[in-house]
């Protein structure tokens, strides 16, 4: 079967990433009565372009990425007038909203599309779907529908931790007490190993409720963010592998090979991509939405001393060694993932 449909839903879907990091820049600045100038879905040659209002909505070639050209953000003026609601005039508090949206955009969007894998395939709860009646749970008395609530007199409602204990428990003997038609028991059992891991033969029920997708959710992206923040950490300080870096290409190699697994398999990964995307964009490096935002502090302490014109070129010179990056990672990538 031909991959190209993948690589094609890949590319929409990286671009329609990108696009909601923008978007949080765009809704931002017109909410806080900054003037937009332009904003984009894409990069490179002009496709199609429509003026409404002050502001050109565009569509261009190369699905990479996309922009927000918003009135004074790089220092001057594009209107070619003295803006009030040029960037620049705007209070420091006003350039962090903005310049911090296009990063909560994509944790918003983490957040939304994990709930919508969660409601699809279902939530873990304490109830018991299935009960094996040859395992350790059934031969103990433990049947369908009971509901744990407490492992050696602790309380557990989450089922990960229920089933972490369980496996912690490496056959140790344990009481696990259940809610029966209104009735507290108690049933004592212990867990056999099975194919490496130890287990009660016991399935949970799945849940699709939309608030506890949520919660499933909430505690996913924390999850993530700890793990993402972690490799960040270790990036800086040469501890990962350069194999573990990739680019766009990469992205959009991986994105389609996962595609192959189903909806709910890709969702997850475009989730990772778009939180991963929001906090790339955080670190203060020039050229980065981190990075501005250090400089909003960074002026309102040293005030005029340092200009428009110099946080211009700092910037410029941190999109360069931006771009140099990203073809790096392109080139590494085709090698990898294309020949």
């Amino acid at each position: 079967m031909s991959t190209i449909p993948f690589v094609i839903a890949a590319i929409i879907m990286f671009a329609l990433l990108v696009a909601s990091h923008e978007f949080g820049h765009f809704a931002s600045a017109k909410l806080l009565g900054v003037r937009v100038n332009e904003f984009s879905i894409g990069m490179g040659p002009l496709i199609f372009q429509r003026k409404k209002g002050e502001t050109e909505y565009s569509l261009r070639a190369l699905p990479i990425g996309g922009f927000c050209r918003i009135e004074g953000e790089d220092g001057d003026s594009e209107s070619g007038i003295d803006d009030d609601r040029s960037f620049t005039k705007k209070p420091w508090w006003v350039k962090v909203i903005i310049l911090a949206s296009g990063a909560l955009m994509n944790v918003l969007l983490c957040l939304l599309i994990l709930t919508m894998v969660f409601v699809y395939s279902g939530t873990c709860t304490n109830y018991l779907d299935e009960v094996f009646p040859e395992g350790p749970a059934g031969l103990a008395g433990i049947k369908p529908g009971d509901r744990i609530v407490a492992i050696d007199g602790k309380d557990y409602s989450d089922w990960d931790k229920i089933v972490g204990v369980i496996s912690g428990s490496e056959g140790k003997p344990m009481s696990m007490s259940i809610i029966r038609d209104g009735e507290r028991l108690t049933f004592n059992c212990a867990a056999v190993e099975r194919e490496g891991r130890w287990v009660l033969g016991i399935v949970c029920r799945l849940s699709h409720s939309p608030f506890a997708a949520f919660r499933q959710s909430l505690s996913a992206t924390t999850e993530m963010f700890n793990q993402m923040r972690l490799f960040f950490a270790q990036l800086f300080v040469g501890k990962v592998n350069t194999d573990d870096v990739v680019g766009v290409v990469g992205i959009v190699s991986i994105m389609s090979e996962q595609s192959k697994y189903g909806f709910a398999s890709l969702a997850y990964l475009v989730a990772i991509i778009s939180l991963n995307l929001g906090l790339v964009n955080l670190l203060p490096l020039p050229a980065l939405d981190g990075g501005r935002i250090l400089f909003v502090f960074v002026r309102l302490i040293f005030g005029g001393r340092i200009s428009d014109k110099a946080e211009a070129y700092a910037h410029a010179a941190g999109m360069i060694l931006l771009m140099a990056l990203m073809v790096f990672l392109v080139i590494k990538d085709v090698k990898r993932f294309v020949l």
